[in-house]
């Protein structure tokens, strides 16, 4: 009997990851077996993402890819993308069929409605439901705790694509959790659009994190990316909890407050720096990563000079870079682009900026025992640490038969691939 297959490409945001590990725990329960993104497969779903144009092309490119390892010489695609460009999607010849963020959730039933036009077909398969969504090809169990945005960024396109803030109810979120902590999984992931603003039965982001720490088992808890203004310090109080990572994403943009007004930031960079050095009061040894965009039509030299000095002040784990992109229907894309030789050497300065600061966080845990989950990498063996650092380990039968163990790791050093470490003890 033939084995039934499936592979999923999901690009963006941890939102996405989720998503994905949803359908991919649907397929799983069809009886459907996933291979990695570039396997030959019956099912290839493309999750996609149109942050930014670049976004776009890199989903493009996914879609061609994975067309050529699809047993029905198309793929599946969904995600942002096809909120903006469904159009243009769905005549691709790679492309069977596309779902919007609104249908993916009912993805698995849809697939047998495709139809055959383009002489591109699936086999139709009994559909069955899983009750949460497991890891998909990794050790860590995210859990979307809400969706949608309805901030007014001037550059930001979320909002049209995703909607309103809508927050999951309380007691699905934990008994969520719960199958994922009785499922033996190590570190739960809480994701979303914007989580900060979660919100039910008076419940907040703190209080919800407080419920899910107080469940048996041995687990840890990691929060995503939270907005400045939704740091207080109920928040900060759980992010000391011993179950909770030592990390937070904490977008900032930039470094001018001119800049910041004109995106229509809710902050400026006294504020957020008042934000950081709080959390470092707390928590000195906080990773603290952040989203930074270069090229904002109206960033001068001496707004860019002060997001580099931003940078060197907060000090931190590791930078995210965007490269300012317009995008149909946002109130930015009416301005005149900056000049594609000053952006790029723009982003040049900012790349090394953060190269440097990555490096000092990661030298102060030289030598350093840190708890890590164990994960599988591309070819190797990896340990996440609480704060975010990736560490290689030999790839062995010892350390293949930790994953997905929650193991205390020692950092040993630090060469051109990165990290490298040793698992400390075996209890």
């Amino acid at each position: 009997m033939h084995e039934k297959t499936f592979s999923i490409k999901t690009l963006g945001c941890k939102c996405n990851q989720y998503e994905s590990a949803q359908i991919a725990s649907q397929l799983l329960a069809s009886g459907f077996t996933a291979v990695p993104f570039g396997s030959l497969a019956d099912i290839v779903i493309i999750n996609t993402c149109t942050v930014t144009d670049k976004s776009n092309k890199k989903c493009r490119n996914y879609i061609r890819q994975g067309a050529r390892f699809s047993k029905s010489g198309g793929v599946i695609v969904t995600g942002c993308m096809v909120q903006t460009h469904k159009h243009e999607i769905e005549t691709m010849d790679e492309v069977i069929a596309a779902y919007t963020n609104e249908q993916k959730g009912q993805l698995i039933s849809l697939l047998g409605t495709i139809d055959n036009t383009k002489q591109k077909s699936l086999n139709h398969f009994e559909t069955k439901t899983s009750p949460f969504a497991l890891p998909y090809m990794r050790t860590r169990g995210y859990i979307k705790i809400q969706d949608g945005c309805d901030g007014h960024c001037s550059y930001c396109i979320v909002p049209a694509v995703r909607g309103v803030p809508q927050s999951r109810p309380i007691d699905d979120v934990i008994n969520h959790a719960r199958y994922l902590i009785d499922s033996q999984c190590p570190e739960i992931v809480l994701t979303g659009i914007t989580i900060g603003k979660y919100h039910d039965k008076g419940y907040s982001l703190a209080q919800l994190i407080e419920k899910i720490v107080q469940l048996d088992g041995k687990f840890r808890v990691r929060v995503t990316s939270v907005e400045p203004v939704h740091v207080d310090d109920g928040l900060l109080a759980m992010l000391s909890h011993h179950k909770v990572c030592n990390h937070i994403h904490l977008p900032l943009q930039s470094g001018s407050d001119a800049v910041l007004k004109h995106m229509r930031r809710p902050y400026n960079f006294t504020y957020y720096m008042h934000c950081v050095e709080k959390m470092k009061r707390v928590l000195p040894d906080i990773a603290i990563g952040t989203d930074i965009i270069v090229g904002y039509p109206v960033e001068g030299d001496s707004d860019f000079a002060l997001t580099l000095q931003a940078v060197t002040e907060c000090q931190f784990a590791y930078i995210h870079q965007f490269t300012y992109s317009p995008r149909e229907g946002t109130c930015s894309s009416e301005c005149k682009t900056i000049p594609h030789d000053i952006v790029a050497m723009r982003a040049e300065q900012l790349r090394n900026a953060a190269q440097k600061c990555s490096l000092q966080y990661k030298k102060q845990f030289i030598h350093a025992t840190r708890e890590a989950v164990i994960e599988k990498g591309n070819d190797s063996i990896v340990a996440l640490t609480d704060n975010y650092l990736k560490v290689k380990l030999e790839s062995n039968h010892h350390t293949r038969s930790k994953v997905g163990q929650l193991l205390p790791v020692t950092i040993t050093t630090n060469s051109s691939t990165g990290l490298q470490g040793k698992i400390a003890c075996d209890n």
